[in-house]
């Protein structure tokens, strides 16, 4: 047995090991390698969840990973970002998108974020609040090196307040990100958005969200979908005006054609639907006549892109 492996087999038995300067807790998991040396060094962590521990400038962050089946192959990553008074872990249990990430095989990391109201700085301007796109970045970093990720399929969504923040990492992570997908998100705080590159994006909101209005709040109305999307339209190089279908009752799709090879910018909007992460459990929004499930969206969205020019790590 090479050194390599006699030092992986000794950190199974402690069940907790250090990768770039970070700290896995597995529980009866272990990080290992996989038994096949072609696949070396693409780690292979045992499937289900685990804690990733890094540290920034503001101090110590977790995020949760969830490992789905075969993951000693390069395997897309999804992050998924909670809505403000949560946690990594309320975004995973509540949504059930790990089943999800069983089921079709991608990673899915739950970033957590910090303060007493756990509240994502999505507008980089709050006094005192931290440098949330950092952390994610160099959360990012620390997957990446740490799981056998495809990156060439790293994509961000995330509901209300992270909704938000998602929308601001597609425009100062750009050149990380395939696509993302903002859920029932607030747009009126972002910053002027300058990718790097273009991205695919999908929103997903309901006509009656209480919280962050569809078409934003008096006077300005700055914040409304159609302003978001909009951007999106633009650098993208889309068609302005939109087709329209109808893939259920209740829900209409507008699908931006001719965009940048590769590219797409959608949305789905869902009619008497109120705030939250559809299909979630305990149901949230808490009025959903679509029945639309946005775990299935949004990852149908994801699941056609792939980084043009870019093949797996």
């Amino acid at each position: 047995m090479s050194a390599r492996r006699v030092r992986a087999a000794s950190i199974i038995l402690v069940g907790l090991l250090a990768l770039g300067g970070v700290a896995w807790r597995t529980g009866a998991s272990a990080v290992h390698y996989a038994s096949d040396p072609s696949r070396e060094p693409c780690p292979a962590l045992a499937r289900g969840d685990h804690v990733l521990t890094i540290g920034t400038p503001e101090g110590m962050r977790q995020v949760r990973l969830h490992v789905p089946p075969s993951a000693w192959k390069p395997r897309p990553l999804v992050l998924a970002l909670h809505g403000a008074g949560q946690t990594g872990a309320d975004m995973a249990r509540d949504t059930g998108f790990s089943r999800l990430a069983d089921r079709e095989k991608f990673f899915v990391a739950y970033p957590s974020a910090t303060g007493p109201n756990a509240f994502w700085n999505m507008s980089g301007m709050v006094a005192g609040a931290p440098n949330d796109v950092e952390a994610i970045e160099q959360s990012l970093t620390q997957l990446e090196r740490s799981a056998c990720i495809d990156t060439s399929r790293v994509f961000v969504t995330g509901v209300s307040n992270g909704g938000g923040i998602a929308a601001r990492l597609g425009c100062e992570l750009s050149e990380r990100l395939t696509g993302v997908a903002a859920v029932a998100g607030g747009y009126r705080a972002l910053p002027p958005c300058k990718p790097e590159r273009p991205l695919s994006v999908l929103e997903i909101h309901g006509t009656r969200d209480q919280v962050v209005p569809y078409n934003g709040k008096p006077p300005d109305y700055k914040g409304a979908v159609s302003g978001f999307l909009a951007g999106w339209v633009r650098r993208d190089h889309c068609d302005a005006k939109a087709t329209h279908t109808r893939p259920e009752k209740g829900v209409l799709r507008f699908t931006h054609a001719n965009c940048d090879a590769g590219l797409a910018v959608e949305h789905l909007r869902l009619s008497g639907t109120d705030h939250g992460w559809p299909g979630a459990d305990p149901p949230w929004p808490r009025h959903n006549p679509s029945q639309l499930e946005a775990n299935e969206e949004v990852w149908r969205f994801f699941a056609r892109h792939r980084l043009v020019g870019d093949s797996p790590s």
